[in-house]
């Protein structure tokens, strides 16, 4: 079984919106977005404790119970001979799918709101003809979806205690007890029965039945007299059991005190709750909200291994503003809501191709933090970053809380960030070399390496390789390497021009290719300026730029001032950081 897509209509925040979803869920997005909602969609299909309170009229997007809320889920089912899951929806289902062979499932549920009992109650269909589904039966509270299903929701403030208390008897099964444990129990029934006895007998207790009752007594004439019990007796000897923390090679007990350990002891349980209860019978769906609450950098990397790695985490939806969270992520389906003037979602399939897995944690780790910006401008290396940055920080110091980010990638990565951030339909721009790249063992023959790299960013026709014939002046390996320079710059603007039309098609897209490179656009705006910060001829700044990149700089970014940033900014060679400002 696969969640396959999500239609909202007239709930809360959402007007009429379609998503795609997959099994693993993140949702992101600002702060009041609209994620907490996009939840309780999930909760009033799938979750009858939800359910059962039916809709108030803060429910209806924007009080409109004119229209009728619509949650309408769909499932691919054509798994069916590999899926234990899949076999439980048909079977609980029969009778209701019109094609036995329809690989397509609806659940939905409607909800018209009455405004005499001022309440919408829901009702729930279910099918696999989308325009002609069947209303579902029900058992008072109960349709027969929540035989299928079991939601577990996990908030932010998760309370270890009341969660512990509230499911101590489903743990502490005494039915399940071996029969060791049932002799066990009938020596201190007859312990506590002896307690209890004795906790009667004393006279301080005696004393305050005996003052209680007369009081109830001038209240309310019964024969009746008030006793005292032990919690003990009254509640079973399992009442006062509490978790403790108990560290290896250490006879001491540890209260589970501290946020961080409460909450994943509070995950501990609910995991152990799925696999002892829920995971034979139902579809264990979690919905988890900012799981990230009190919990420092290594804790929340430990949760991330478990909701991308363990199997309990199969069907799971979370909403988060971390990136450690995030960590571990792959085959997820990336889930953005925003806009505050209307609020809409968009989705992408976050999958890394098998050729990056190594460098998994990596690129999360650069990726994620560009997920919660508007627009992101995508560079090619260090030096770019450093530049950019002091820029931005020049015009507008406030670029990252505006919602710009400076996402530094590796040219192979390029296709990857740009196609997920532009899945989740934020501004993508690009800034990138006119590289060329010699083919090995082809001295002659060059890859059109920097166009070609925009064009597989629009599913472009890729340019063929060129042919270059460099004529070098023998075995002079310096005055070589400058002629190679120049011939291959020459090539370049060669190129740019000839393709005139396509970087036009390119700069249309916010993809910003150089003529030649960053350092060539950057002497062109301000070069004397660098000869004089670097205290360099002026016909030496590129190769002294390009000569150990990042250091120079570095010293060069360090000495700029406010009126060449400016220039830099407004420079047409630099037109992607207007665009990262949103101008």
């Amino acid at each position: 079984m696969r969640f396959k897509k999500l239609n909202l209509k007239n709930f809360r925040n959402f007007s009429d919106i379609e998503i795609l979803l997959d099994n693993k869920n993140v949702i992101f997005g600002m702060n009041d977005m609209g994620k907490t909602n996009f939840l309780y969609a999930i909760r009033f299909l799938l979750d009858k404790d939800i359910r059962k309170n039916g809709f108030t009229r803060s429910d209806y997007h924007k009080n409109n119970t004119e229209n009728k809320i619509e949650i309408l889920l769909e499932l691919d089912i054509s798994d069916f001979d590999e899926s234990d899951d899949t076999k439980k929806i048909v079977s609980e289902a029969r009778g209701v799918r019109k094609s036995l062979n329809s690989d397509i499932f609806f659940i939905k549920l409607e909800a018209e709101y009455n405004e005499e009992e001022m309440i919408g109650e829901p009702l729930l269909f279910w099918g696999d003809d989308r325009e002609n589904l069947i209303e579902m039966s029900s058992n008072g509270i109960s349709f027969a979806i929540d035989r299928i299903f079991k939601v577990i929701y996990i908030n932010p403030l998760i309370d270890l205690d009341s969660l512990f208390i509230k499911n101590k008897r489903l743990l502490l099964d005494e039915r399940c007890s071996p029969e060791g444990d049932k002799e066990i129990i009938g020596e201190i029934t007859k312990l506590t029965d002896k307690v209890n006895e004795n906790i009667g007998k004393m006279q301080l207790v005696r004393s305050l039945q005996s003052d209680i009752t007369d009081e109830y007594n001038l209240l309310r004439s019964e024969e009746v007299e008030i006793q005292m019990k032990s919690e003990m007796a009254i509640k079973g000897f399992f009442s006062d059991i509490v978790p403790y923390i108990k560290k290896n090679n250490d006879d001491n007990y540890y209260p589970t005190s501290g946020d961080g350990r409460r909450k994943m002891l509070a995950y501990s349980i609910f995991n152990l709750l799925n696999k002892r209860l829920y995971s034979d019978s139902h579809i264990v769906v979690y919905l988890i909200e900012e799981p990230e609450n009190s919990l420092h950098r290594a804790m929340q990397l430990s949760l991330s291994h478990q909701f991308f790695s363990n199997e309990s985490y199969k069907y799971c939806f979370i909403s988060t503003h971390s990136t450690d969270i995030l960590y571990e992520m792959d085959n997820a389906m990336l889930l953005r809501i925003y806009s505050k003037e209307k609020i809409v979602c968009s989705s992408f399939m976050y999958k890394l191709p098998d050729s990056f897995k190594s460098d998994k944690k990596k690129l999360n780790r650069e990726f994620c933090n560009a997920l919660f910006a508007e627009r992101v401008l995508l560079i090619e290396g260090p030096s770019e970053k450093v530049l950019f940055e002091k820029v931005m920080n020049e015009i507008n110091s406030n670029f990252e809380l505006d919602g710009g980010y400076i996402l530094q990638v590796n040219g192979t990565y390029f296709s990857t960030y740009f196609k997920a951030l532009n899945g989740l339909n934020i501004t993508t721009i690009v800034k990138t070399d006119n590289d060329l790249r010699v083919k090995k063992g082809q001295p002659n023959k060059y890859e059109v390496l920097g166009i070609n790299r925009c064009n597989k960013l629009i599913e472009g026709k890729m340019l063929p390789e060129i042919n270059i014939d460099i004529e070098l002046n023998g075995k002079n390996k310096v005055a070589n390497n400058k002629i190679k320079k120049e011939r291959l710059k020459e090539e370049k603007r060669k190129l740019y021009k000839e393709n005139e039309m396509l970087i036009k098609e390119f700069s249309d897209k916010n993809i910003f290719l150089s003529e030649i490179d960053l350092e060539n656009d950057l002497v062109k705006v301000i070069g004397e300026r660098i000869a004089e910060v670097l205290g360099i001829e002026l016909e030496e700044a590129v190769s002294y730029l390009q000569n150990s990149k990042l250091y120079n700089m570095v010293e060069l970014v360090e000495e700029l001032n406010e009126d060449d940033c400016k220039k830099i900014y407004e420079s047409e060679l630099f037109k992607c950081l207007k665009e990262l400002n949103n101008e």
